[in-house]
């Protein structure tokens, strides 16, 4: 029975029946390349409602359980570290699995950790569910490279992850104006809610989402976008390595997936430094309550929707599908963002509020980037290994944002946790700057779409 179970998580084989009909293939990938993305989008959008949840509890749990920063920073930072390895592992177990069963287990097991941590106060016990959801929440994003991926040509990567990034944005936005009011019923009901309505999104994903083009009959990508036209080539992109090829010949030895990973490992220091911490520093030193720092928050993550639409269209239309000029720029500009928003003056709300709201904008942008361009380096089967990879980087850095950040603004104040996330986004600036002129393998094989 359990065998049984676990074997729904495969992969599906090619469909033994091909839709030769053209109007029938065109009207077939339009339904479901539009049902895959909105399904992927609301799915992982309540992912973080299990994940970012916490930056709003912080403060209570603090006054109620009594733990310094730094001991919360070692509960964030189980997941960070949990969630890097986890993203990694189940990046590569995502390119041959079946993403519909997939990703709404890994909401669901998420969504049963949030309910059994918000019953709990025991730091160690915290510490250990935290990391868990660390874990189950690493199933999320690996299964939605992969569907779009397959949906979508590299041509198109840069708007349409653009559109499901944007998911991020939108569930973080959200359960933080939702945990800023649910927060005064008790810490516990911000993890206890949106757990509620991941269960039911879970079944939803288990409802809408299935396999790739190949596993109902329909051609690659490549060949229905006319993207690549070389039948040799659209088989040879076709070809499923296994995990060893897939490891040695795509991500490891591929020094443009090295750069990019290395820039996303301060990447996520500079970003989650500001989004679990800049609600302690704002009540802490801005004389402003918990529930509108939630709203400012909000702010920050729903300008992001901007940065990750405006960074795939220029990706996409203006720098040919390379991505690391558009991280590059927005990253080193992030960092005086990140600056303004420190120095802003207690007392003058809308200043600050207008600061965060461009970091997001500028944070997301190559944040969504990240997995765009190793998708396009490493091929479409290996994307969610590649994503995976520089997931792991990402939450290397986000480990050190968590527990980092708070024993740095313990130790030395804030000067010394912001002088963290600035040196970081610098850093982030320089290594995807070393990408400038990388291009996605299908592109650079074929000569195509120049």
């Amino acid at each position: 029975m359990i065998s049984k179970f676990f074997g729904k998580f495969k992969a599906l084989r090619p469909a033994e029946t091909l839709i030769t009909d053209e109007k029938e293939i065109r009207s077939t990938y339009r339904y479901w390349r539009i049902r895959t993305l909105y399904s992927c989008f609301v799915g992982y959008a309540i992912f973080y409602f299990c994940r970012v949840n916490i930056s709003m509890a912080i403060p209570a749990m603090e006054t109620d359980l009594g733990y310094s920063k730094t001991k919360l920073g070692l509960i964030v930072s189980a997941l960070q570290i949990m969630y890097g390895i986890g993203k990694f592992c189940n990046g590569m177990l995502a390119d041959r699995s079946n993403p519909r069963y997939f990703m709404a287990f890994g909401l669901f097991l998420s969504a049963i950790v949030n309910i059994v941590f918000g019953l709990n106060a025991s730091l160690i016990v915290l510490v250990v569910l935290w990391g868990m959801n660390g874990w189950f929440q690493s199933m999320g994003f690996p299964p939605g490279a992969r569907l779009l991926s397959h949906w979508y040509s590299p041509s198109e990567y840069g708007r349409i992850w653009g559109i499901y990034g944007c998911s991020h944005q939108v569930g973080a936005a959200a359960i933080l104006i939702i945990a800023g009011y649910a927060v005064s019923l008790g810490w516990q009901y911000v993890f206890i809610l949106p757990a509620l309505l991941a269960i039911l999104t879970a079944l939803f994903l288990f409802n809408r989402l299935r396999d790739v083009p190949e596993t109902m009959g329909l051609p690659p990508v490549e060949a229905y976008t006319g993207d690549v036209t070389d039948k040799k080539v659209i088989d040879a992109l076709e070809v499923q390595p296994s995990v060893k090829d897939t490891l040695a010949k795509y991500v490891l030895s591929n020094k443009f997936v090295w750069f990019t990973a290395f820039g996303n490992m301060f990447l996520y220091i500079a970003r989650y430094g500001l989004l679990t911490w800049a609600p302690s520093f704002i009540k802490a030193n801005k004389g402003v309550t918990i529930t509108k720092a939630g709203w400012m928050l909000a702010f920050f993550e729903m300008f992001g929707i901007l940065g990750m639409l405006s960074a795939g269209w220029i990706s996409d239309k203006i720098s040919k599908a390379r991505r690391g000029p558009v991280m590059a720029i927005y990253m080193f500009a992030l960092s005086f963002a990140i600056f303004a928003f420190w120095i802003a003056p207690a007392g003058r709300p809308l200043l600050f509020t207008i600061a965060l709201a461009i970091c997001g904008f500028l944070v997301y942008g190559p944040l969504m980037l990240v997995s765009v361009a190793v998708a396009g380096y490493a091929g479409k089967k290996a994307a969610a290994t590649a994503s995976g990879f520089t997931g792991l980087w990402g939450y290397i850095g986000a480990t050190i944002s968590g527990v980092g950040v708070g024993f740095a603004a313990d130790t030395f104040g804030w000067t010394g946790g912001f002088a963290l996330i600035i040196g970081s986004g610098i850093l982030s600036a320089f290594f995807f700057a070393l990408t400038w002129n990388a291009r996605p393998r299908a592109f650079t094989e074929t000569g195509q779409i120049e």
